[in-house]
């Protein structure tokens, strides 16, 4: 898959001093973030406790029970 996306200078300006070409930063970044999240089921929980509390929250103003 292909996507474009527009990053900052300041990750232009890190790819250059690590002495990378910008899209193998970014993709190194990504890859990072992937291997992050997979290490960390309890963030992943949490987050998902949060999306559910806040669906509720949503639900229950809306039925005017908040």
């Amino acid at each position: 898959m292909q996507i474009t996306v527009t990053v900052s200078d300041a990750i232009v300006r890190e790819a250059g001093d690590r002495g990378l070409p910008v899209i193998d930063f970014v993709e190194a970044l990504i890859d990072k973030g992937m291997i992050a999240a997979k290490e960390r089921p309890v963030l992943s929980n949490a987050m998902e406790r949060i999306r559910a509390l806040r669906s509720t929250a949503i639900g229950a103003a809306i039925d005017g029970k908040g």
